[in-house]
This record gives structure tokens, C-alpha cells and sequence, in this order.
């Protein structure tokens, strides 16, 4: 199954609906294959210069996000795939997480010049 990594930069995603499990043809959660962890999906409205358009996103466990959240979906990649005379793209990702939790990493790592030793002017 190819993979394709989907780059997130200059685009805002918001939650369209809550997470909810991602269930089987029986109603049984699906789980990871790798790690067992139960699946969930989370609907969300990805807005870019293009456009808006609605994704579901699958992730290992709930992600903690209410709907109406500004997002970042974390290592999202898209999953093309076929059956029979059906064909889709499938989305998922390793986490969603909310968009301000990578503002304040940001801000946190941001140096001002004028006080940052290895910036400022030693004459």
C-alpha cells in the first residue's frame, strides 16, 4: 500500500465532528495492526488558498479535540486505494493535536536578537 506524506504548512484544519471509533462491517473498533491501539476517526475542514474541502482522518486513539477546534493534524499522510470498480484516497495520521500547542513551541524557541548572545553585536 503506497503512502503519500501530505505537507500541513499554510493550511488550517478546524474540527468538522468529534472523534468517534472507527468501526468494522460487524460494528466491532478496528484497532492498529502494528501496536493494537483502538482507531478513531475525526472529520475535519481543511482550508487552504484553494479552498475548503472536508477530510476524515483516521488515528490511533481519541484525539483530545472538540469540534469547532483549530487543529494540526501530526505525520498526515494520504492512502489511495481501490476496490472492484470503487476508488478513494484514505487519510491518516499519527495524532491530531491542537493548533496552538505548535504556536507555543514556536514562540518558546523564537530568540530575540537583541538579547541573544549569538546574535548580538560583542563590539
Amino acid at each position: 500500500m503506497a503512502t503519500i506524506k501530505v505537507d500541513t504548512s499554510g493550511t488550517r484544519y478546524t474540527v468538522g465532528a468529534a472523534p468517534r471509533p472507527k468501526n468494522d462491517m460487524d460494528g466491532r473498533q478496528r484497532t492498529d495492526r502494528q501496536t493494537g491501539t483502538p482507531l478513531f476517526t475525526t472529520q475535519l475542514v481543511k482550508v487552504d488558498a484553494e479552498g475548503a474541502e472536508i477530510l476524515t482522518i483516521t488515528t490511533p486513539g481519541a484525539p483530545q479535540v472538540e469540534q469547532g477546534a483549530e487543529v494540526r493534524p501530526v505525520g498526515l499522510v494520504a492512502i489511495p486505494w481501490q476496490q472492484g470498480q470503487r476508488a478513494g484516497v484514505a487519510f491518516k495520521a499519527d495524532r491530531i493535536e491542537p493548533a496552538h500547542a505548535q504556536a507555543s513551541k514556536a514562540s518558546w524557541c523564537r530568540r530575540r536578537p537583541e538579547t541573544d548572545p549569538l546574535t548580538s553585536d560583542w563590539d
